[in-house]
């Protein structure tokens, strides 16, 4: 068999070499290309869903879909590769979408935080952050704010679309097969001559190509003179500078979000301590005067009058206390959005919850023409029972605000390893278009007036924190014109032996017996305080410090049977103030009254009582009378017979 001659084994030695050195180099550009604009393409899709992220904290807050709306279809205008966007609450429920296909409200963007819709889109989800992220420094409650970061607030979604990628893919694909033909005919042509420059310009463009895949952006072709395969050249310098510049625009977006999140974090932190500011002083300069105007209104109502007068006393006795409620209300919102409450699960039997509601709102309904029905239960929970007993509370006043005519029905249900906590009205109920805002703060849906003896739409609020904060499931379910029924699942728990029963409460036209110590930080107070207990029979002795009070008693021959305490006193606390009259007198009982953050570990642990500001006359009276009580029959049955 005749050889093929030189030529044409030289021609053929050239061209097969240089087609697949062409093909091979046009499949690795390709690749490397398409990899680096499909990242390039997820990184823009990500650094979309975080500045939407931000820029969504407040719309979500706040539940205004009109803004949120807005804002998904400004993002999708503001770049032809977004396909669509769309915005998740934190149940997975979209609250906003542009676009034509976005994805539907059942998939949960939280299980993935990129990934393929299918093989002509790409996705991005960031989540939601709250500004509350931030500890809040609160000044009247001792628990130091958590660290621990809280869940989103929700998610959003970017989907952008594959096209353009898909079509630089193929025109590249396209200029590196004309390369590879141009370079087969260059080869073939020029075999002998430039088999040499082409080899060393196919060398050279693999190792920028090497160089550029291995993040050297940087790395250029160098022109050949001979002009051997200048296409490729060209195409691959193009190729690096588009990447390049794509670099550099993704790390320019990614510093101006970085400093838009550092300013948003800068302006959280002052409002948080505008926030802490106004708690501190809501706590003591609200309070303080709040509390001796209650116990003024408290002894007036004691003394004599004519019948024009005692309806004045009675109206301002009740603006009082809705004053005292509606601060307490503000200044609980504030310590919970704070973080500054603590859970003390226990377990306890739901009869004691139940039977204080019982005696706390059978006045009430009975006043208001409305039927109270508890139902008995024997079960055992395991919860803070005190928040717990917030959230029934809060309930039950919900339900005498809004019901007319009817009753109310208090039940616990056991459901599986659960028990259900249930408040039934008659009342006037709640559209479906509006059960999902009945936990949202300031809601009121039945006083379009905003009548502050209505409330101010925080009790449900206040609710709905508790069960969050106690990883409690709450819920509302309502038929317009027929009533309502709030529910809050707690899990069983074990039951305990019963405690020895409490004393019967005091009466509360009974004269008290006994040597009260007032130590208050100011006069009004003071005053107020002396008055009120002189007037419930006490003999009382009013002083600003612990010398002060032993002086006045020693002076009038006295010896204290009990202690009332401010906690802020002028140059020692009422703790200590308290403390030191111990050392003189004995082990008298101390009640300490006040909302500083030391207050509760420093008097807890001392078994003193504690009332915050302001206190409640009544609740004031019961624990005197009582206190009094138990002390004097302990002094009596340790006197020799």
């Amino acid at each position: 068999m005749k050889m093929p001659g030189i030529r044409v084994r030289l021609l053929v030695a050239t061209i097969l070499p240089a087609v697949v050195v062409a093909v091979a180099l046009a499949a690795i550009l390709l690749d490397r290309q398409y990899r680096s604009l499909d990242e390039a393409l997820q990184a823009r899709a990500r650094a979309y869903a975080h500045q939407l992220g931000s820029a969504a904290e407040f719309g979500v807050f706040a539940g205004n879909r009109e803004a949120l709306q807005a804002l998904a279809q400004a993002t999708q205008a503001g770049d032809p590769d977004i396909v669509a966007v769309a915005i998740f609450d934190i149940r997975g429920q979209r609250l906003a979408a542009s676009g034509a296909t976005p994805l539907s409200a059942g998939t949960d963007p939280r299980l993935r935080q990129t990934g393929s819709r299918s093989a002509d889109t790409t996705f991005a989800v960031a989540p939601i952050l709250s500004s509350q992220l931030l500890a809040v420094d609160d000044l009247y409650s001792g628990v130091a704010p958590s660290q621990a970061a809280p869940p989103p607030d929700g998610y959003v979604l970017v989907e952008m679309s594959r096209v353009r990628l898909d079509a630089e893919r193929n025109r590249q694909l396209f200029i590196g097969i004309c390369v590879a033909i141009v370079g087969a005919m260059l080869a073939a042509w020029l075999a002998l001559g430039i088999a040499g420059g082409v080899i060393r310009t196919i060398l050279h463009v693999r190792d920028v190509v090497d160089r550029i895949g291995k993040g050297e952006l940087g790395a250029r072709v160098t022109p050949d003179p001979a002009e051997v395969m200048p296409t490729l050249e060209t195409g691959i310098n193009a190729m690096a500078e588009r990447t390049e510049r794509a670099q550099e625009f993704l790390v320019q977006q990614i510093d101006q979000a970085t400093a838009e999140l550092r300013r948003r974090n800068e302006e959280a932190e002052r409002a948080n301590a505008a926030k802490s500011r106004f708690v501190a002083a809501a706590s003591h300069d609200l309070r303080q005067p709040l509390h001796a105007l209650g116990l003024f209104v408290s002894r007036l109502a004691q003394l004599k009058h004519g019948p024009e007068v005692r309806p004045l006393v009675e109206h301002i006795d009740a603006s009082v206390q809705s004053l005292q409620d509606l601060l307490d209300t503000l200044l609980d919102m504030s310590r919970l959005d704070a973080g500054l409450v603590n859970a003390k699960p226990a377990d306890f039997a739901v009869a004691e919850l139940l039977e204080r509601l019982k005696l706390e709102y059978s006045g009430p309904m009975e006043e208001k023409g409305l039927a109270l029905r508890v139902r008995p239960s024997n079960l055992w929970l395991h919860t803070d029972p005190g928040l717990l007993t917030r959230v029934l509370l809060n309930f039950a006043a919900n339900a005498l605000r809004y019901t007319a005519r009817g009753g109310v029905l208090v039940a616990c249900r056991r459901r599986s390893e659960k028990a259900r906590l249930q408040v039934w009205d008659t009342g006037i109920g709640i559209a479906p278009e509006h059960l999902k805002d009945v936990f949202g703060e300031y809601v009121q849906l039945g006083n379009p007036e905003r009548n502050n003896a209505k409330g101010l739409g925080l009790g449900l609020a206040i609710c709905d924190r508790i069960a969050r904060l106690l990883g409690l499931e709450i819920g509302v379910r309502s038929v317009p014109g027929r009533g309502s029924v709030f529910w809050i699942d707690v899990p069983l728990g074990q039951a305990q032996a019963k405690s020895e029963p409490e004393a019967a409460l005091p009466m509360p036209n009974v004269v008290i017996e006994g040597t009260v110590v007032v130590l208050e930080n100011e006069a009004a107070g003071g005053h107020s305080m002396v008055g009120l207990l002189a007037g419930w029979g006490c003999l009382a002795v009013g002083a600003g410090s612990a010398a002060e009070a032993a002086a006045l008693c020693d002076e009038g021959g006295m010896t204290p049977e009990m202690i009332i305490a401010e906690y802020r006193l002028p140059g020692e606390s009422g703790v200590s103030a308290a403390l030191a009259l111990r050392q003189r007198y004995g082990p008298l009982p101390v009640v300490i009254i006040g909302n500083d953050d030391a207050l509760i570990a420093g008097a807890e642990r001392r078994g003193f009582t504690l009332l915050n500001k302001p206190v409640r006359p009544g609740k004031l009276r019961a624990i005197v009378q009582q206190t009094l009580a138990q002390y004097q029959a302990a002094a009596e049955g340790e006197q020799p017979g």
